[in-house]
């Protein structure tokens, strides 16, 4: 039964990849760049950024910059199984932390999840989360070469530690005032926004390109933010006011789009709001976009760092749903209701 579900797992990457093994990012031959009327490279359609390839390359792989094909194909195919199985949802790199330590296991185990599969907490599960792809990528940062992001400055980590110590530092009473326990949760469950950077994977990762000649507008599906991007001339002398996605400015260069951002309302990774974007566009196969993008904000890393994904378009109805964070979210109060209920219980 194990072989079974392996092989089963393989012909799903193969029907979906043109071969488990194909490179991410390696065009057909004989594909040619489809274009606007302008003549520019056409980008517009909802693209959806579902890979597997973790942010930071991990350290169990050492300077490994690709896998085999066959660890690639033995990655998807436990993730294939966990998917039928239905385990706990799981996010971001968690994917593809799981299926390569399968890589450990003995055959018969990893075709089954390696028991994992099996386990709950009870939580929602992985049934209406999106399935994720692999390559032979270990990293998505490609700058610095070691897949990771390179060392924080001096006064990045002192700033790190103040908000740290402001955060925890407890109230006259000897509690956390509210405002200190908002900040602590994470963002998301805040509805703040979205931020710039298309960096979200696997969890409403969509994003629609609409195109013209002077400009470009990307609509992202997780908390339904719209970037407007001018390009070339059109663009205004001078950046509008702060926002989440900040004022960005785009430029043609050969094939490649290229979008430059800064006038941001908060950084990106624990960077400064002084940092500057800068991303890449480009079409490199019929159903492939490829995004990159580098930050650079000497404030807070030794140097600037990119990363690069690949994008396909959207399964399903190929329609972009409005992400109505704020509407019905009990998550907030949930939280703190939590927080008040392990007061009450003495577990404070």
């Amino acid at each position: 039964m194990g072989k079974q579900v392996t092989m089963a797992a393989m012909v799903a990457v193969a029907a979906m990849t043109g071969g488990p093994w194909a490179l991410a990012g390696q065009a057909p031959e004989g594909w040619s760049v489809p274009r606007t009327a302008d003549g520019r490279p056409d980008l517009q359609g909802i693209w959806a950024n579902d890979s597997a390839t973790p942010f930071q390359r991990p350290d169990d792989l050492g300077d490994r910059a690709t896998l085999t094909d066959e660890e690639v194909a033995a990655m998807q195919a436990y993730a294939v199984e966990y998917d039928r199985v239905g385990g706990d949802a799981v996010f971001g790199d968690t994917p593809f932390i799981r299926a390569l330590a399968s890589l450990e296991q003995p055959a018969e185990d990893r075709s089954a999840g390696g028991g994992s599969t099996r386990r709950s907490t009870r939580s929602y599960n992985q049934f209406w989360m999106i399935d994720r792809w692999f390559d032979n990528r270990t990293s998505l940062i490609v700058d610095p070469v070691n897949g990771r992001l390179p060392d924080r400055t001096a006064s990045a980590q002192a700033r790190v530690e103040r908000q740290l110590a402001e955060r925890n530092e407890p109230g006259p009473d000897g509690r956390l005032t509210l405002a200190q326990e908002v900040a602590s949760v994470d963002p998301a469950i805040r509805c703040r926004g979205a931020g710039a950077v298309l960096s979200g994977r696997g969890y409403n990762s969509n994003y629609q390109i609409f195109q013209s000649a002077d400009y470009v507008a990307i609509q992202i599906e997780m908390h339904h933010e719209t970037r407007i991007i001018p390009i070339g001339d059109v663009a205004p002398g001078e950046p509008g006011p702060v926002s989440n996605t900040g004022s960005s400015v785009g430029r043609w260069e050969g094939d490649t789009l290229v979008v430059e951002t800064t006038n941001l309302k908060r950084g990106v990774r624990g960077s400064t709001v002084d940092t500057k974007i800068t991303e890449r566009f480009a079409r490199v196969g019929p159903e492939m976009l490829q995004y990159e993008y580098t930050i650079n904000d000497p404030a807070t890393w030794v140097q600037p760092w990119t990363a690069r994904m690949f994008m396909r378009p959207a399964p399903g109805t190929g329609v972009i749903y409005e992400f109505a964070c704020h509407e019905g979210n009990y998550a907030m109060e949930h939280a703190l209701r939590n927080e008040r209920f392990l007061d009450a219980d003495g577990r404070r």
